[in-house]
């Protein structure tokens, strides 16, 4: 296993500069020009949301889109980080694994019964789309988690591929929820399908935070039992590791942390795969020092394509597309570049 090529106190400065500049430029930048100066004078005189257009805006849309973004990048590449390190496969991620695409899924169908067939918003004081992303997602990760513990337990290669074919039957059952879709929604939610971080007001922003956090912090107490399961799951489990626990910790919490995003901004491709790939490029593959910094870089990363977003074309670019546009050819260049040679037995 590779060790660190640069240290905590070389990165992490620069870092905390690029999230300075990106969370600027997030806050300045859309259709509308915004002044900080004059939304600060606002602020210090007083004035109200209503009576201060820059104030207005700053704090109801771009705030909130922008910490949106920031979480959900986080999220995304840290569950993609741990998928990849729990089951050493460089494609690994909660998409590449149809968990996306099953949240996605659970969501749609709580969406066509709420509007289509009158079921309640809320069960159990719940959310019913963000209940029903997670309980598909979790349907799929324990169908996956099976497959990867079974008798007839199958090689990480072949368990991806056993991934594909979950995310393309639940994408089948996506199509299914369109047709029963009534258009108006049909419109919405294809829209939602792609992608996108443009939320109003803290409500999602508290809803990313309340999942986010307390899933990522049991990821990365997980960091020194992946660097021992780098050797092998029978040298981690002779040094104490509970691999049957880490799997389960793992699969359930990644995936978990992977619905409640999907559920508040859609599904968004390619973060949790290249964002690790890139900070391992840089700090090598200790996950004592790439997990916190995949966590940091993938938060930045979707910033950046949330500005992107918002100036390619005169409207708006689905934040999703920008991912895919910007994740595969770049993925494309490290499978150029490099070997994997983390990930060779």
């Amino acid at each position: 296993m590779k060790t660190p090529r640069a240290p905590w106190l070389t990165v992490l400065p620069g870092v905390v500069a690029v999230y300075g500049v990106l969370a600027a430029a997030s806050l300045l930048l859309g259709a509308e020009h915004v002044s900080l100066a004059q939304a600060w004078t606002d602020w210090r005189a007083g004035l109200s949301l209503a009576d201060s257009p820059d104030l207005s805006i700053l704090v109801q849309q771009r705030l909130p889109r922008t910490l949106a973004a920031l979480i959900a990048g986080a999220g995304l590449a840290l569950a993609g980080c741990s998928f990849q390190a729990l089951l050493r496969n460089p494609l690994a991620t909660p998409y590449t694994l149809g968990v996306a695409s099953w949240a996605s899924l659970g969501a749609w169908a709580a969406t066509v019964l709420i509007y289509g067939y009158g079921y309640p918003f809320w069960i159990f004081g719940l959310p019913t789309v963000e209940l029903a992303a997670f309980l598909f997602a979790a349907a799929n990760v324990t169908v996956i988690y099976l497959l990867a513990i079974g008798k007839a337990r199958m090689a990480p290669t072949v368990l991806l591929l056993a991934g594909v074919t979950m995310g393309m039957i639940a994408n089948s059952g996506i199509l299914f929820m369109r047709y029963l879709a009534d258009p108006e929604r049909l419109v919405v939610m294809d829209r939602w399908l792609m992608g996108g971080v443009d939320v109003l007001g803290f409500g999602p922003v508290a809803g990313l935070l309340a999942g986010v956090i307390p899933c990522s912090i049991l990821l990365l107490l997980q960091s020194p039992k992946f660097d021992q399961l780098g050797f092998g799951e029978e040298l981690a489990a002779g040094r104490g590791v509970n691999v049957r626990q880490l799997q389960i910790v793992t699969f359930f919490t990644g995936s978990l942390m992977t619905a409640i995003i999907v559920a508040k901004v859609g599904p968004i491709g390619f973060v949790g795969l290249i964002v690790p790939h890139a900070v391992r490029g840089v700090v090598g593959s200790r996950h004592r020092l790439l997990m916190p910094l995949s966590l940091l870089a993938g938060g930045a990363f979707l910033c950046l394509c949330d500005i992107v977003a918002r100036r390619v074309l005169p409207g708006e670019t689905p934040i999703g597309i920008i991912t895919t546009l910007i994740g595969g050819p770049f993925f494309i260049y490290l499978l150029v570049r490099r070997r994997f040679t983390d990930w060779q037995t």
